[in-house]
């Protein structure tokens, strides 16, 4: 029997530089790890030109405190039965994150499909996830929204299926008390394993990428989070990481990117497209997007 000896020579972005060592022979091995920098698309206000290639997914990911001056505005968009379901909230603040979320996600559906944002229309599945109705679909446009809070994320991609998550860290959780319950026993082990400083990365990477998982499907949670493994990775603020999920019992081929907004901020996008290019799609001049809507 030989044993090898592994020592961690040198670490940077892109690989680990491994040297395996026995009596014999000394190898070097790079084990290449899919950790990246976000890649970003900013466009100007003044170009509403925003197309998604055939092998793009754009998340588009707002504070949405920062529009509370365009409530009316985007009140005036909404639908009546998006009406009806806003004035049910209990809070004015609810409500008005409510109003910007919609009237977010119609202005980009418009500019994606050139429907007037007012005249979209929107179909629901039994478990609740939106899609475009096929009679004004012509684009074959795809999208997804999730938000926490104030923080809104927004997926959209073409003729794929596409699932988006985004969660502000709770600092109070008790998160492995919840990942025993809902991860599979791998991702319980690996989130275990994590220190204590870097428990609530794993986790949120993990639940973040499973929430998007469920969410592409859109089946609710009839599709049981312990049937499918995702990896769990910390990450810093603007990185992301991608990989393929193991859906153990299912024969679809899913893709995964789990990213990190801000200290604070994780999220992910799951697509059935081996070759979409995740693209995180921002303004110029985030403050001036009143102009684009006007």
């Amino acid at each position: 029997m030989i044993i090898l000896e592994a020592k961690i020579n040198n670490i940077n972005k892109n690989y680990l530089l491994i040297q395996l060592q026995n009596n014999k022979t000394e190898s070097v091995l790079r084990i290449f790890i899919r950790l990246a920098q976000m890649k970003k698309r900013i466009y100007k206000l003044n170009n509403k030109e925003i197309r998604l290639g055939e092998n793009e997914a754009h998340i588009w990911n707002f504070d949405l405190n920062k529009y509370l001056n365009l409530i009316d505005k985007f009140k005036s968009i909404l639908s009546r039965e998006e009406l009806i379901r806003a004035g049910k909230f209990y809070f004015n603040r609810d409500k008005y994150w409510f109003i910007i979320n919609r009237g977010l996600l119609r202005n980009f559906v418009s500019i994606y499909t050139s429907i007037p944002a007012k005249e979209i229309k929107f179909v629901f599945n039994n478990f609740g996830k939106p899609s475009l109705a096929i009679d004004g679909n012509s684009t074959h446009l795809h999208f997804n929204l999730s938000h926490s809070k104030n923080f809104l994320s927004i997926g959209f991609i073409i003729n794929s299926q596409i699932g988006i998550d985004i969660e502000l860290m709770n600092l109070s959780k008790d998160h492995l008390r919840i990942a025993k319950r809902f991860f599979s026993n791998s991702e319980f082990d690996n989130l275990f394993s994590f220190p204590a400083d870097k428990l609530r990365d794993g986790f949120y990477s993990c639940w973040t990428a499973k929430e998007a998982v469920i969410k592409l499907f859109g089946m609710g949670l009839s599709f049981s989070l312990k049937d499918f493994d995702v990896e769990l990775k910390e990450l810093k603020p603007d990185e992301s990481y991608k990989y393929k999920v193991n859906l153990k019992k299912q024969s679809a081929d899913l893709f995964i990117e789990v990213f990190k907004l801000s200290n604070a901020i994780y999220g992910a996008c799951a697509v059935d497209n081996e070759k979409a290019e995740f693209i995180h799609c921002y303004f110029e001049d985030e403050n001036a997007i009143t102009d684009l809507f006007a």
